[in-house]
């Protein structure tokens, strides 16, 4: 019956849609900008900088400052305590190439469209879901009467929770690893899963985004919870199912396990402990983390704990001793100093300016 619903819903057009439908043929001149005010507001747009995507196809030139935006920013379109967004493609609009500083799931739920990538181009069908990185230049059209679905995730949600429930997935770990931790970032990573008429993943999707629209106080547990049986339910099908640009080396493999042992056991990590876990050198284990990281392991390792003490700080009242001691810190002063060092703040403010954010 849910499924239902959001399937009627999705398949009405919005407004704003029927407004860019009625002036798709590029006829619109900016003299009758007010008639699109009507449905956002120019100053709104402006200021928030959200006109970049879904300004229709005019015949004249648009106004400089929409032309010169490249990239969405996540606090403008997911709320402030919600760690995810999920809104349908709005169709007809122009297709402009553009960048997000976030996580983004792209899900054909209906017929097909067309993502163009800066240095690829993807014919994707009903049922594909593509998982881009931030900072990707992109642009997507849908085809008429086709229906695309985006999940926008925050980087920090990926970087403190999703490891842990994917850490036995190569694939998924391997995209992380290399879109958080590689020192040189690629356009070129993604992962494209090709799902077809599979009924968990199209469900599984419905109720996350009518999770989104209708939940109370607990959606976001609650989306965070369908987001990762969706994922689950991806990692089910064959390999075959799944699509990566490149396969993965030997180095980038250890790195993975690397990376691995060091969030299951940050607390009282060393390189020791890791070369024995890994059976390899501790040299050979330094030499595959400045490869693929660019960094050396003390720092990697202080990253995991830094990003744990920020989750602690942000999502529960542990005193800052317990934090120091979950995150295997000596003592509290070392974690404050270290974290202010990071940071530019003291653990303390971190936790109130964050709150004050909310």
């Amino acid at each position: 019956m849910l499924t239902e619903k959001m399937d009627h819903i999705l398949q009405v057009l919005t407004n704003l849609e029927e407004f860019y439908k009625e002036n798709s043929d590029g006829k619109l001149s900016l003299q009758e900008y007010s008639t699109y005010t009507k449905f956002l507001s120019s100053n709104y747009i402006k200021k928030n900088k959200l006109i970049r995507v879904y300004w229709p196809q005019y015949s004249e030139p648009t106004p400089k400052y929409i032309t010169g935006l490249t990239e969405l920013d996540e606090n403008m379109l997911i709320l402030a305590d919600l760690n995810m967004a999920i809104t349908k493609h709005i169709n007809f609009s122009l297709d402009l190439m553009h960048s997000n500083n976030y996580f983004q799931c792209i899900y054909i739920h209906k017929g097909s469209g067309i993502l163009t990538l800066s240095n690829k181009t993807f014919q994707l069908s009903e049922g594909d879901l593509f998982v881009m990185p931030p900072d990707t230049m992109h642009s997507i059209k849908m085809l008429d009467g086709s229906i695309c679905i985006y999940v926008m995730i925050r980087r920090k949600y990926i970087d403190s929770v999703f490891f842990e429930l994917f850490h036995h997935n190569p694939p998924l770990i391997s995209f992380f690893n290399k879109v958080l931790f590689e020192e040189t970032k690629q356009e070129s990573n993604y992962i494209l899963f090709h799902t077809g008429d599979n009924d968990d993943v199209r469900e599984t999707m419905l109720r996350l985004f009518s999770e989104y629209l209708w939940g109370d106080e607990f959606r976001n547990q609650i989306m965070e919870c369908y987001l990762k049986l969706l994922f689950s339910f991806l990692f089910r099908h064959k390999q075959s199912d799944i699509e990566t640009p490149t396969s993965f080396s030997n180095i980038e493999l250890h790195f993975n396990e690397i990376m691995n042992y060091i969030r299951k056991d940050f607390r009282s990590a060393t390189l020791s402990s890791v070369a024995e876990y890994m059976h390899l050198s501790k040299q050979y284990i330094c030499r595959i983390i400045q490869q693929v990281s660019g960094t050396s392991f003390s720092k990697l390792l202080m990253d995991v704990k830094l990003k744990k003490a920020v989750q602690y700080l942000m999502e529960s009242n542990l005193k800052l001793e317990d934090i120091a001691d979950y995150t295997g810190f000596s003592d509290v002063s070392h974690f404050s100093r270290t974290f202010k060092t990071h940071y530019g703040l003291s653990p303390s403010k971190y936790r109130t300016q964050s709150k004050v954010q909310l």
